[in-house]
């Protein structure tokens, strides 16, 4: 899988190292990676087939990640980045390639960042697909534990000023641990393809520029900092489909019962079995529903 074309883009006071495949004169999908993912998990299996439907794909590695700028040497937890700045990011990004309107699909934390940019910058979204994400990811009502305990709602200020250390946290920054991380994420129903991980992992810790030791705490600090778009998702004209697996253990499939149904005409694609992750069983399933929602949405 060959990019037509591969860049830095100046986005936001930063740079946003991206990929395109496909024809630039078709319809355009921006495909946006989740929490300390880099956009290389965007693998063939999930953009040929949308090269195939006819449509100019981009994939991108956020900030903090991958060949995109890292902010280590900047980044204060007294102010995080936020989903909001990510969300202008992406925008700036298809400002560069003078791209109009896109298809946006985005996956955990690249869902999040989705949603933001169909509410803050509607005219720019053709449509939306969010993929194992979240209106709200410190939704006491989706971790019943917590309801009604004060320790939940100030999880974003121990966040701005505890030091927190541990291997969830800071992970070791190795193939093997990764894998190992997406091996619990994958559930139980379908096969864990071991060797193909590793392959991905091998090239963005060994190949490219390596894997941020500290992007997964500052992305999910910008993630806490946002706070909710529950009531804000009434704002999203753009035609949305919510995809989210029933045995998720990292984002429970409550998280898409209580978001998906304020976004107006959505629809709902649960999939039996699938975690957080999407091995290519999963994709020989959501794939065709994706490409015929795109299909039956237009971009100006």
């Amino acid at each position: 899988m060959k990019p037509t074309l591969t860049g830095k883009a100046p986005c936001n006071n930063i740079e946003i190292y991206f990929e395109t495949f496909g024809n630039k004169e078709h319809p355009a999908i921006l495909l946006i990676m989740g929490l300390d993912a880099q956009s290389i998990m965007f693998t063939a299996d999930f953009i040929n087939p949308l090269v195939e439907a006819g449509f100019y794909v981009i994939r991108f590695d956020n900030r903090d990640i991958g060949l995109s700028t890292w902010l280590n040497d900047t980044w204060h937890r007294k102010k995080p980045y936020t989903l909001e700045d990510m969300a202008k990011d992406a925008i700036e990004l298809l400002d560069y390639l003078s791209i109009v309107q896109a298809h946006i699909i985005g996956v955990s934390m690249g869902g999040m960042i989705a949603q933001r940019m169909a509410i803050t910058y509607g005219h720019r979204v053709a449509c939306l697909v969010s993929i194992m994400s979240s209106g709200f990811i410190l939704d006491p009502k989706a971790v019943p534990f917590y309801k009604g305990r004060p320790f939940f709602y100030l999880i974003p200020f121990f966040l701005r000023n505890v030091t927190i250390r541990n291997k969830f946290v800071f992970p070791p920054v190795t193939v093997e641990n990764y894998v190992k991380t997406y091996r619990k994420l994958n559930g139980k129903t379908f096969p864990f393809n071991y060797q193909h991980l590793r392959t991905v992992f091998t090239e963005g810790i060994e190949n490219r520029k390596g894997q941020n030791p500290r992007a997964r705490f500052q992305q999910f600090c910008g993630i806490a900092a946002s706070g909710s778009r529950l009531h804000e998702l009434y704002k999203i004209k753009a035609p949305t489909l919510v995809i989210h697996g029933t045995e998720d253990p990292l984002i429970p499939p409550v998280h898409a019962s209580i978001y998906a149904p304020k976004i107006p005409d959505s629809k709902m694609l649960w999939v039996e079995g699938m975690g957080h992750q999407l091995p290519k069983p999963v994709l020989e399933i959501v794939m065709p529903a994706i490409i015929e929602h795109l299909q039956t949405s237009k971009t100006n």
